[in-house]
């Protein structure tokens, strides 16, 4: 029987959601993936798909934008994306379409979609406040209109049903995301608390800095904090962090190659959102079997149990973020192992790529047999 064929585009900032779906379903699909890559601060580089090449139903089609967006040049080049797009989606039985609806230019672009078999994600269940006026106006006038709706949580999709009813939802988790294998051991010296992704306001991280600056304060030794991404927030880290030996501030994009040994060495990740859809850095301390502390928002409590894979503390309430980093301080090296213990059979079991693909294809073939 001939394999059905998907036109499946990504942007070059969710590249690591499909990365690890992708080789999985080349022996019931035929796949051309369209890869966008922006014009700076590329996640990936062509390079990282080399470990893709021969695998039989997949081709690779990448796009470099080359231009920023008010360059008079950037309009006629992706002109040339648009088309590129319209073009694969007509030879294909499945589109497969993870963009976010941002700007201007993914409108008209999203707008040629052929509905009847194309599949939209959305990470987002309603408009955020830190959205633009412009992405919150596609949202409105894009969404109602898609006929098939992929998203990654729960939460959101309860929101996304009330916010766009028309749609069919299909709720598939975010895959772990694997950066590689680490070269470093678990550090020895302190228990360690690592923060990882580009640093919002929504992300929280004044307060867990804060928090460590009591806890140091109130003679808590024995721990450090280490963050790490591109920072975004007013505050500089220097205004916020009153005890330097206590903190491991590296700003900027992380480097690919330096995320497995990040969580490697560190004893927990932590994550004190304020807000959030979902979070792609937990699928990155699950890959790594790290214990988490989370803030208890929905989309975490799906993710993360308490006392089996990780701890929760009340969102934007210090005292509880300080008592849960205290509680993991002070834990025995023993329990410590066997926290570890629990969280990889809870993840192994959860978020097995077999498990992960097979929803991936039940989704497809929904699509395919309603045509």
């Amino acid at each position: 029987m001939l394999k059905k064929k998907i036109c499946w585009v990504t942007p070059d900032w969710f590249v690591d959601v499909d990365m690890p779906i992708i080789p999985h379903l080349t022996d019931e699909y035929d796949i051309t993936w369209i890869i966008f890559f922006p014009w700076r601060n590329n996640r990936f580089k062509e390079e990282d798909f080399k470990p893709l090449e021969g695998i039989g139903g997949l081709r690779i089609i990448f796009f470099h934008v080359k231009y920023y967006r008010r360059d008079p040049r950037y309009f006629f080049r992706y002109r040339k994306y648009e088309k590129l797009v319209h073009e694969e989606c007509l030879k294909s039985d499945l589109v497969y379409f993870n963009v976010t609806l941002g700007g201007r230019k993914p409108s008209k672009l999203f707008l040629g979609l052929p509905k009847e078999k194309t599949i939209v994600t959305a990470h987002d269940g309603s408009i955020k406040s830190i959205m633009s006026g412009s992405t919150a106006k596609l949202y409105k006038e894009c969404y109602p209109i898609c006929k098939y709706v992929q998203m990654f949580s729960e939460s959101q999709a309860s929101e996304f049903r009330k916010n766009y009813p028309g749609p069919k939802v299909k709720v598939i988790p975010l895959a772990l995301k694997d950066y590689g294998q680490p070269t470093e051991k678990l550090r020895t010296d302190c228990v360690s608390f690592v923060s990882f992704g580009t640093i919002h306001a929504e992300k929280n991280i004044p307060l867990l800095i804060e928090a460590a600056n009591q806890l140091y304060e109130d003679g808590i030794r024995g721990f450090k904090v280490s963050i790490n991404g591109q920072w975004k927030i007013e505050e500089s880290a220097k205004e916020l962090c009153r005890h330097d030996e206590i903190f491991e501030i590296n700003e900027g994009l992380v480097p690919n190659e330096v995320i497995p040994n990040l969580f490697a060495r560190n004893t927990y990740a932590i994550y004190t959102y304020k807000m959030m859809s979902q979070s792609g850095a937990l699928k990155v301390a699950f890959n790594y079997n790290k214990p988490v502390i989370v803030s208890d928002l929905p989309g975490f409590k799906e993710e993360v149990k308490e006392g089996v894979n990780g701890f929760f503390f009340h969102s934007q309430d210090i005292e509880s973020l300080k008592s849960a980093m205290k509680k993991c301080i002070l834990m025995s090296k023993e329990d410590y192992a066997n926290l570890v213990k629990s969280t990889t059979e809870y993840i192994h079991d959860r978020y097995s790529i077999e498990s992960i693909t097979a929803q991936y294809k039940q989704m497809f073939d929904d699509v395919l047999n309603e045509k």
